[in-house]
């Protein structure tokens, strides 16, 4: 497959799902597995693409403006509810908007002893997760939206829109408990870029 073809679908799923900036210092609402909760500001990290995962993600936190900042272990936390800024395009012109992300933890092995970071964007039976990601093409470094499912507390599966030839197969082949989700798929009534359709799709009609 011609690189230049796939680093522009890759691209383009990280212009369709993500406009946060999880890089850059937010409000955030930190909720632990202790049941404690702390307010202040925090720094998600960027993760690697393709690859086994070996280190637990840390959060970056800190009260306000204040130093020292605390590297939070992923293991130790449910959810960071963070207050994210993006820029929309609106009739020619670029406007800011706040909204609220949701972040939740994921294993990323499979003896859920590493785990990680991504935000929550279909919840239910089966989750759809994105996460930001350094993408390397051509020994140049880009940051690109990583989008994953995951069943239960399995580790989450890539499902991006550069799977150009994969991408049927792989999700047949996951949703394979859902015939009529199948044939949607096989029939390309459902085609990759409406992961957020299909997910919920799964959810509504074949979850138990």
């Amino acid at each position: 497959m011609n690189k230049n073809i796939l680093f522009l679908f890759i691209i383009f799923s990280s212009i369709q799902l993500s406009h946060a900036q999880y890089d850059s210092w937010s409000k955030a609402e930190v909720h632990f597995i202790d049941g404690t909760v702390k307010a202040g500001e925090a720094k998600l990290p960027i993760g690697g693409t393709g690859g086994p995962f070996y280190a637990n993600d840390k959060l970056r936190f800190r009260i306000a403006d204040r130093k020292p900042v605390k590297l939070i272990e992923a293991k130790k936390i449910e959810k960071v509810i963070l207050k994210v800024s993006y820029t929309k395009k609106v009739k020619g012109k670029r406007i800011k908007k706040n909204r609220e992300a949701t972040i939740i933890t994921i294993n990323k092995n499979k003896k859920k002893n590493k785990k990680g970071f991504a935000e929550l964007i279909v919840d239910g039976k089966v989750k759809l997760l994105k996460r930001k990601v350094n993408y390397n093409s051509n020994n140049r470094i880009s940051v690109i939206t990583e989008s994953l499912l995951v069943r239960n507390e399995e580790v989450p599966i890539p499902f991006n829109y550069a799977e150009l030839k994969s991408f049927r197969k792989r999700a047949m082949e996951f949703f394979s408990d859902c015939s009529s989700l199948v044939s949607k798929i096989e029939n390309k009534v459902f085609k990759r870029e409406e992961l957020i359709a299909i997910v919920n799709y799964y959810n509504d009609n074949c979850a138990k």
